[in-house]
């Protein structure tokens, strides 16, 4: 018997197996990239949200950096540039006074002082020169110890320049009340 090519059927036949491979085949090929999509973004999700918070907590950094940077640039620029002189210049005396050892002035300070005098009060004052000016305030008996007392003072290395600014007989004590100002040299006379 030949083969008819022809439909002799009530209802035409239609032939349904190639549709339906191919609607078979691009749903597996949909379902399949779904499933490839999916998994891959479970691996490479994780690596993703990481980097946008790392991101994110980068520019937060920014805009605080950015803030600070600017009211800092304000700050500087709304100064009072002589304020800021004269606390530089405060600092750098304050500094330099630090860099006076009290240990070393009151030990060569010892060196000088005559036997029979009492210093009461010494008080010291930067000059530009890095020297110091020194005020001394004692007691002596008999009234030669001061006069020893600046003649000790000449001869040192480190002290100098003194001058007797007061001098005054204590009637109770029969001591000789006496103010002194002269000139230390931490590092030596030049």
């Amino acid at each position: 018997m030949k083969r008819q090519t022809i439909n002799f059927a009530h209802t035409p036949f239609i032939n349904r197996k190639i549709p339906t491979v191919i609607l078979l085949v691009v749903t597996g090929l949909a379902v399949s990239g779904f499933l490839l999509n999916i998994v891959l973004t479970l691996l490479n999700g994780g690596t993703y949200i990481k980097q946008r918070k790392v991101i994110i907590e980068q520019s937060k950094t920014k805009e605080s950096l950015e803030k600070r940077f600017k009211s800092a640039s304000d700050a500087l620029s709304s100064s009072d540039f002589y304020q800021l002189s004269r606390e530089a210049h405060y600092l750098k005396d304050v500094l330099s006074q630090k860099e006076f050892s009290w240990l070393i002035f009151l030990n060569r300070l010892e060196t000088i002082k005559p036997y029979k005098t009492i210093f009461q009060s010494i008080s010291p004052k930067v000059r530009k020169d890095k020297s110091f000016y020194v005020k001394v305030k004692g007691l002596a008996q008999p009234r030669d110890e001061i006069f020893k007392l600046e003649q000790n003072i000449f001869k040192s290395k480190y002290f100098g320049k003194p001058h007797l600014t007061s001098e005054e007989l204590d009637k109770t004590s029969q001591w000789q009340a006496f103010e002194i100002e002269f000139v230390y040299y931490p590092e030596g006379k030049k």
